[in-house]
């Protein structure tokens, strides 16, 4: 028995798989334990199969990984597995880079039903599955408690709208030393692409061929945002952590780094503040746009079988959206983790004991209720485009407001067709 155990760990066939990972962030902020998940994960799917040795090139920022990655396809020397951030997957599917999972889930290797449905479809291209989300950022609206008790207001219900945000926002403007300068804000940061996603407008088709600009819902969300940026009287509001401005829309993965100590003393630490909802449109949800980090199989790696394994760890092990939770600033894409015991000792572990952590049932649905953004290669230049037009616009009749995003919806088609 002593020499089989011996042969078994020392002389079993080793198959080499390679992942594409970054350091830090897709996120845009600190997470200083991005290698302790990496190595984690990576360690609990060797113990599951010690056949497979699973390598990464460390020290890829993640600000240069989208390029990192691209150089690496075109030399046909891109990893087995790799992460896609949201605004490559369109351009690695459509260039036939990532395999079709498709098959992987009809036969039952890749049980999908675990995950977010949104989540899931943000891996889809021309229908058909060419990744897995592995974790996913929703959008929060952080209010200044400080700021609305001062103004005698009360905290917004769970079930807010843009007519309620108008009026926090028409109260909380103010010139308060009657010096001709406002003083004190409603809203900062809120866009007109917060008003139209949580209106449930996508602005463009899931191909990136057609805007939608001049949709009945667009012109909604669009008139909504100039009215309120109407009241800061074109003055330049300052930024949440400023103390000044009562509301301020975040990623969960700001909320994640600066709730949790450290960096929790180093933004906003002069008022208390706390994170709800978004407010939503006559035809939207209490939700904006999710953000989800993505995980494809390479179409040329060979070992499949061992590179599914190992999708499947990364994605639908429990264990696995625990540690993700644990060690990342986003949240696992599967259903039920962030609602279970054991999600909520692990997300309130590092916070401050007068700190009351995110109820999990909000996360939950803010998840539930988000919607995915179609992206593709000129996705990020048009809302560039647009929201430099728009935000160029004063408060204006329907009518003059539909001429004005039918004209721009006309340009920007031209420009995603060039």
């Amino acid at each position: 028995m002593s020499l089989f155990i011996f042969y078994f760990l020392f002389f079993i066939e080793q198959h080499d798989i390679t992942l594409g990972v970054f350091t830090g962030s897709a996120w845009n902020v600190p997470n200083p334990t991005a290698y302790r998940l990496y190595d984690g994960l990576i360690a609990d799917f060797r113990a599951l199969y010690p056949e497979y040795n699973v390598s990464y090139k460390s020290g890829i920022l993640a600000r240069d990984y989208s390029e990192v990655i691209s150089e690496n396809i075109l030399l046909s020397e891109e990893p087995d597995l790799f992460f896609i951030l949201p605004e490559d997957f369109t351009t690695f599917a459509s260039l036939g880079v990532l395999a079709n999972l498709d098959d992987y889930i009809i036969n039952g290797s890749l049980d999908v039903s675990k995950l977010y449905e949104n989540a899931l479809d943000a891996g889809k291209y021309n229908n058909h599955q060419y990744a897995l989300p592995f974790e996913v950022v929703p959008s929060l609206m952080f209010v200044n408690v400080t700021l609305l008790h001062e103004l005698k207001l009360s905290m917004p219900k769970n079930n807010w709208t843009w007519s309620d945000l108008m009026y926090y926002a028409i109260h909380a403007t103010k010139d308060t030393d009657t010096n001709g300068v406002l003083d004190t804000f409603g809203v900062n940061g809120w866009t007109w692409l917060d008003a139209a996603y949580s209106n449930y407008e996508l602005l463009f088709d899931s191909m990136g061929t057609m805007a939608l600009l001049d949709q009945d819902g667009v012109i909604e969300a669009v008139d909504f945002y100039l009215k309120l940026k109407s009241l800061t009287r074109n003055s330049i509001v300052p930024d949440f952590d400023s103390g000044r401005v009562l509301f301020s829309p975040f990623p969960y993965s700001s909320y994640r780094a600066y709730k949790y100590y450290p960096y929790s003393i180093q933004r906003f630490g002069n008022f208390k503040w706390k994170a709800l909802n978004m407010p939503k449109g006559p035809n939207g949800q209490n939700a904006s746009e999710l953000r989800v980090l993505l995980i494809g199989v390479a179409k040329k790696s060979k070992d499949k079988k061992g590179v599914m394994d190992l999708l499947y760890h990364l994605t639908l092990n429990s264990e696995s959206a625990f540690r993700i939770l644990a060690y990342s600033q986003g949240l696992p894409a599967q259903k039920d983790i962030i609602t279970s015991k054991r999600a909520e000792e692990i997300l309130a572990h590092h916070i401050a004991a007068s700190e009351t952590p995110i109820d999990a049932n909000l996360l939950d649905e803010l998840i539930r209720d988000s919607i995915v953004v179609p992206r593709f290669k000129k996705h990020a230049s048009a809302l560039e485009i647009a929201t430099r037009a728009i935000n160029s616009e004063q408060v204006q009749s329907t009518s003059s407001l539909k001429n004005f995003l039918s004209k721009l919806d006309h340009s920007l088609e031209s420009y995603i067709k060039e």
